[in-house]
């Protein structure tokens, strides 16, 4: 799977979940810093892929396929995002733009030993 599909899967998801309800083409273009127009492409080829519902007016709302996959790349993001601020000490905003950057690189396995890393030092940060 590409950063990018990753990237609309987690947005779509952070969105949709705040908002309940669909998010339509423009707002996730906004927060993608890109054309409508390319959100619409993708927007089709996810729903090919089986991971997004794309109805042109209404707006994107994840798949089960989909959430679970958004789901997956929220909680790496979500995990660097903690380890980068609480155990390296980079401010808010820093450890959020590197999350995003390393989420994408990390294997299933290195998160859960970085999981379990956090876990058995969370008390001496």
């Amino acid at each position: 799977m590409t950063q990018s599909i990753e990237d609309y899967l987690e947005k779509i998801y952070l969105f949709t979940k705040e908002n309940n309800r669909p998010i339509k083409t423009t707002e996730l273009a906004k927060l993608l810093d890109i054309k409508p127009s390319a959100v619409t492409n993708m927007a089709k080829k996810l729903q090919e892929l089986g991971y997004v519902n794309y109805e042109p007016y209404v707006g994107i709302t994840l798949t089960e396929k989909g959430e679970d996959k958004a789901k997956e790349v929220w909680d790496k993001h979500k995990t660097l995002r903690i380890f980068l601020e609480k155990f390296l000490g980079l401010d808010e905003k820093t450890a959020s733009e590197e999350a995003c950057k390393l989420e994408h690189a990390l294997s299933d396995k290195t998160l859960k030993k970085l999981k379990d890393f956090m876990e058995k030092f969370k008390d001496k940060v």
